[in-house]
């Protein structure tokens, strides 16, 4: 298991390079990133209270007012940055203000004042709602996401029930090799989640396999063990070649070198968890789902690695493979 740390660095770095980037920069528009986004979005096991910790921003607008403080946007003075949570029905339910500052030209959000104080954040109901991202009242980014609700059955704790959040964590898995550089080890990631009410001790075997479709043959693989509990957690699997020592890991060369139908396998604790099916053409993987330039940018998935001189790869999941967490 690996946190978010790991995400951020990638999102903020910008140090020389040998390698030439294989995609063309990605534009700059205003948007939130996709990494940050699913470390810091949760709500509460108990009160299903939505809360948000440090995200990044790309390309936002100069604030209309000025602000005196290192923080160009912020609930007491300069622009205004906030987040309007909306139900299924489009009704804002809460509005949180951030403070935000610019560092290197990325913008990092890193705590908010709540409209209306604590009272303002109310819990929310199963259901599906959105975070609404605006810029002095002008909507730029949006990012949606679901609230479920389980009976608690641990016996040592008070009856009701306990609430999970759903939405891409459920839906996406990551291929990112480092600088796009085709030498660079092969990484695949997903987020797991274990639905239980009640504290979770042991461990869980887990393997990831990297298939190609015509012949069926796994390339590279990664097995281990994960503790999943309510929350979600990321997954960071380094394939090994299959046939290999066991001691190095796969190259994207190994991957990018035949044109074809891929997809990723993986199993957690014996069982079918998610298949990502993606396509390579002429030596790189394609990009597919929110991430095409046909989607709304308010509505796409923001991968701005290394300035936006590299991106990784969002492969949806299978509607018809896997099981739900």
């Amino acid at each position: 298991m690996r946190n978010q740390l790991a995400a951020a660095i990638l999102f903020l770095s910008s140090g020389a390079t040998s390698a030439a980037p294989l995609n063309a920069p990605i534009s700059c528009t205003p948007g939130v990133s996709f990494w940050s986004l699913l470390g810091a979005v949760d709500v509460g096991s108990t009160d299903a209270r939505l809360h948000i910790d440090k995200l990044y921003a790309t390309c936002l607008p100069a604030p209309k007012a000025p602000s005196n403080s290192n923080y160009a946007y912020s609930p007491d003075e300069g622009g205004k940055l906030a987040t309007n949570i909306k139900d299924a029905d489009g009704q804002t339910l809460a509005t949180y203000v951030w403070y935000a500052e610019s560092i290197s030209g990325l913008w990092g959000l890193s705590s908010y004042k709540v409209l209306g104080g604590v009272d303002g954040a109310k819990p929310l109901a199963p259901g599906k709602y959105v975070l609404e991202f605006t810029a002095d009242g002008a909507p730029f980014y949006r990012f949606p996401f679901a609230v479920a609700a389980a009976d608690n059955d641990d016996p040592y704790q008070p009856p009701g029930k306990r609430y999970f959040i759903e939405g891409p964590w459920n839906e996406y898995g990551n291929i990112f090799y480092r600088r796009n550089d085709p030498e660079s080890s092969l990484r695949f990631t997903t987020w797991v989640q274990d639905r239980a009410t009640h504290p979770l001790q042991q461990t869980q075997p887990y393997e990831v396999q990297l298939v190609r479709v015509r012949d069926g043959q796994v390339l590279g693989t990664d097995k281990g063990e994960l503790h999943a509990d309510r929350q979600w957690k990321q997954l960071d699997a380094l394939l090994r070649p299959s046939g290999g020592d066991g001691n190095s890991y796969m190259k994207a060369k190994d991957l990018l070198h035949e044109d074809g139908a891929y997809r990723v396998r993986f199993v957690l604790n014996g069982k079918p968890y998610g298949t990502y099916p993606f396509t390579v053409s002429g030596g790189a993987i394609q990009l597919q789902g929110r991430q095409l330039d046909a989607v709304d940018p308010q509505n796409r998935i923001v991968d701005y690695l290394y300035g936006g001189r590299y991106r990784s790869w969002w492969i949806p999941r299978a509607a018809d493979a896997g099981i739900s967490p």
